[in-house]
């Protein structure tokens, strides 16, 4: 056996050029393949952190029809208790009471429909960074009465500068029309443009008189939490607990993103596999003119001797070490270039404001988890068997007396 493999070792360097031609194939198709995979996991994750992180958090909890209407008046009426014993828990690292009301804003140059959020600005901070995603003036400071924050894009669309008035009508708890002046207070960008055309937000104790709620009255509480995988769960127990609200995690709230978490599970995979199909032929198609190029050879061997079973073998270990070296360099080089990539990011540039548009980030940092690179790995190892089938059973089929005599 060991002989076997030494033959099947100098085989391959017999034709240097060929050999390293399918070797390189292989490294640059699994490099493309695993790097196009981190990538898309990588702007997946960014997705994810995205809409927890400054949309909807890990869970909510919202009067049951909430939701689908939208109305001022499916308020929560016992809301800060709730935060309270939502607060206890352990794995929660910060919750915030939400007053919301659909709105139509007019400045002097225009007028349409927002969603107008009353925050605690603290509440928020802890669980959104929105004072993070500050690009011009103060995070609710400087103006004492009604101070609204709105996103750069909205202010370009309503021509609003820091201190412009601009005028929010909605309606209060008894269905009048309400309407109160509001002053620009600081500009947002969240990096996702369809958030940032129509969230505005306010302090949670000023929508809260204009609306007519009480102090402990809200119409969203949002739960971050310190794992993403345990947000169903957690959820699942506070709905146990309020079965007279609607208690759900991210994935529920967002049911889009459930569709893309999982299918960028498979993702990965698809990719590879179709570039290895694609090089499967490449490594059939070299090794099959070895095959043919010494069949005079292979001849004389099953005429000394060795059996077909060794043949086939030899032949299998030629291929399995074409792959063996292409696919580790291959898997390296993607590695290596994840790994810097995915500490300095990779900036779309023009493209990335469309993405922004459609709420993914214009600066994406590839990612790619141990377990995929051991499914890939396992997935060049198929291919390699797969490859090397096809030559080795023409090799068998020789018949030694008339390769022998072949020029």
């Amino acid at each position: 056996m060991n002989q076997i493999t030494k033959i099947a070792w100098r085989n391959i360097w017999r034709n240097r050029v060929r050999s390293l031609v399918v070797i390189i194939a292989l490294a640059l198709g699994l490099w493309a393949g695993t790097f196009t995979s981190g990538f898309y996991e990588g702007m997946m994750k960014q997705k994810v952190d995205d809409v927890i992180q400054s949309e909807l958090s890990h869970f909510q909890v919202h009067d049951t029809a909430f939701r689908d209407e939208l109305i001022v008046t499916h308020f929560m009426e016992d809301a800060t208790e709730i935060q309270r014993s939502i607060e206890q828990n352990s794995n929660v690292i910060s919750t915030s009471g939400r007053v919301i009301a659909t709105s139509m804003m007019a400045s002097a140059n225009k007028t349409g429909g927002v969603k107008l959020i009353g925050i605690d600005p603290e509440e928020e901070k802890r669980t959104t960074q929105l004072d993070q995603k500050l690009q011009e003036g103060a995070y609710f400071e400087g103006i004492k009465r009604n101070p609204i924050l709105v996103s750069r894009k909205m202010a370009e669309e309503y021509k609003l500068k820091l201190r412009s008035k601009v005028v929010m009508t909605f309606q209060d708890l008894n269905g009048e029309i309400v309407a109160s002046s509001f002053r620009v207070v600081g500009l947002y960008s969240s990096g996702n443009g369809m958030l940032d055309e129509v969230n505005a937000y306010a302090r949670r104790s000023d929508l809260q008189g204009l609306i007519g709620l009480a102090p402990e009255q809200y119409h969203q509480v949002a739960v971050l939490i310190d794992d993403h995988q345990l947000a169903e769960s957690i959820a699942g127990s506070y709905q146990e607990q309020h079965p007279h609200l609607e208690v759900l995690p991210w994935l529920d709230l967002a049911p889009g993103m459930r569709y893309m978490v999982e299918a960028s599970g498979t993702f990965a995979y698809i990719i590879v596999a179709i570039i290895l199909i694609a090089l499967l032929f490449s490594v059939v198609n070299t090794m099959l003119m070895a095959v043919l190029e010494r069949t005079r050879e292979i001849g004389m061997l099953m005429a000394v001797g060795m059996n077909k079973s060794k043949v086939f073998f030899m032949i299998m270990l030629e291929t399995l070490f074409l792959s063996l070296i292409g696919g580790p360099v291959g898997l390296l080089i993607a590695f290596g270039f994840i790994r810097y990539t995915g500490s300095q990011g990779i900036d779309l540039g023009a493209i990335g404001e469309s993405y922004a548009e459609m709420g993914f980030s214009a600066v994406v940092y590839p990612q790619l988890g141990l377990s995929s690179y051991i499914s890939i790995t396992l997935m060049v190892l198929v291919m390699a068997i797969l490859a090397a089938i096809y030559p080795a059973r023409k090799a068998l089929k020789l018949n030694p007396a008339e390769a022998v005599r072949k020029i």
